[in-house]
């Protein structure tokens, strides 16, 4: 108990009582952190326009014994980001990051690694101009990050080579699938080389995101599988994501580009 401090990211929040805000913050040394802000909604508050969401800066709260929501004391300002602010698209793409960080954020529990993720993907997306390669890049490294990592080099089931040409992506498996094994599978989906590409260089670290294109085939093949397979560790639905999938032309259905056998 007493004041702690950390680098922090506002990942959500909501209205408390008249003037208060409970805001959500996922931070470098604790991980999610849930704290009320007193006055938040006051024309004179002193924390202004800090707390809009994906803000980053330096959180200083008082943690409250046996309780998971504490007192905000203070949120200097780092980067506001406020080019996220300028279109729809990317208001919603960086809010996507901000639902996914607070669904994979812990508690007590922070992570250099996930916090480092999306401050970078943050910063991708406030000076981006297409979002979408740069959310698929977060998605992949999200789920490396989380432990779901797929299995993108061999067939994940036999672990023998795969052929060259469209692969067979295994939900259930969480990985490639080769012939053999993917006429076993459940349910599949395809990843195109240039999809697959992507995904690798990604994981890597090799691309310049802000210059990264894609095929306009490929992206939606990637945005579907990606979302997907996120959707289906996670065990819930992406909000944000399918929004964003409305607004963009995409079709929120995912089932035409899956396969069962």
């Amino acid at each position: 108990m007493g004041l702690k401090s950390s680098e922090a990211v506002v990942i959500g929040g909501h209205n408390l009582g008249e003037a208060d805000r409970i805001v959500v913050f996922y931070t470098r040394r604790y991980g999610k952190v849930r704290a009320v802000a007193a006055g938040a909604r006051r024309i004179r508050s002193r924390f202004g326009g800090s707390l809009e969401l994906c803000t980053y800066g330096g959180l200083v709260y008082f943690e409250r014994a046996n309780s998971d929501l504490h007192r905000l004391n203070e949120f200097a300002l780092r980067e506001p980001f406020h080019l996220l602010r300028r279109s729809l698209e990317l208001l919603t793409a960086a809010s996507e990051v901000a639902e996914l960080a607070g669904v994979a954020g812990v508690e007590g529990e922070g992570s250099e690694e996930l916090f480092a993720l999306i401050v970078g993907t943050l910063r991708g997306l406030n000076t981006a101009t297409d979002p979408s390669h740069i959310l698929r890049a977060f998605e992949i490294r999200l789920l490396k990050t989380l432990g779901y990592l797929p299995e993108l080099g061999r067939c994940v089931r036999c672990r023998e080579g795969l052929p060259e040409g469209v692969q067979s992506f295994g939900l259930n498996e969480g990985g490639l699938l080769c012939p053999a094994c993917r006429a076993e599978a459940i349910e599949t989906m395809p990843v195109s080389p240039e999809a697959l590409g992507f995904l690798r260089m990604a994981l890597r670290r090799e691309m310049g995101l802000s210059q990264a294109s894609l095929h306009s085939g490929a992206a939606e093949e990637l945005r579907s599988l990606l979302q997907t397979f996120l959707e289906f560790k996670l065990g819930r639905r992406i909000r944000s994501a399918r929004f964003l999938a409305g607004i963009t032309g995409f079709s929120l259905d995912t089932s035409s580009s899956r396969s069962v056998s």
